[in-house]
């Protein structure tokens, strides 16, 4: 499901942040500023992040971005969801500016303010925004796995997507399989 031009980088990208914690094991990918700049160097994209070299600071503000975005996909509702995604949005300061690259004129949504987490902000929110208006709450999910805890959002067409990725779906049938086979 292509949610619209904006939105498809900006949803990648908050899925991919908020997965760089394992929630299960605990393992954190974003742990130095290196792996801040690799993250951002790696979903630049239509944004320019040059200009903006991350600090200590911008480190623990995008952590706690991270677990803002976490609540998106573990809200109780689409109220919760909702209510997230309007606060992210208004401590991001994320403002709509009309660009010209690419095929036509189209909305971005960024940060007046400096610093990676306000960027980081501002893009994902809009991007998780649109793809809740457009594709709805229920595309929103957690991996079923019982080894995993990522995110992701389904943009399969009839919204039967379980798991965070084909390796967590495969792992899941193969342990379905030997269960069966062991009660045979």
């Amino acid at each position: 499901m292509d949610f619209s031009h904006y939105s498809d980088q900006p949803v990648k990208t908050a899925v991919d942040l908020v997965n760089t914690m394992d929630v299960v094991s605990g393992e954190e990918k974003l742990a130095s500023l290196d792996d801040l700049a690799a993250f951002m160097e790696g979903h630049a994209g239509e944004w320019d992040f040059s200009g903006l070299e991350p600090t200590e600071r911008d480190l623990h503000e995008t952590r706690a971005l991270r677990s803002r975005l976490r609540q998106v996909f573990v809200a109780p509702d689409e109220a919760g969801a909702v209510e997230t995604l309007n606060d992210l949005l208004a401590d991001t300061n994320a403002v709509p500016r009309v660009s010209l690259h690419g095929p036509g004129p189209h909305l971005h949504f960024e940060s007046d303010t400096n610093g990676p987490a306000r960027w980081l902000g501002a893009i994902t929110a809009m991007g998780l925004s649109v793809a809740l208006i457009e594709g709805g709450y229920d595309r929103f999910g957690t991996c079923d796995s019982a080894t995993c805890d990522d995110v992701y959002v389904d943009s399969s067409r009839n919204k039967s997507r379980q798991n965070c990725s084909e390796t967590c779906t495969t792992r899941g049938n193969v342990a379905a399989y030997r269960a069966r086979q062991t009660k045979d």
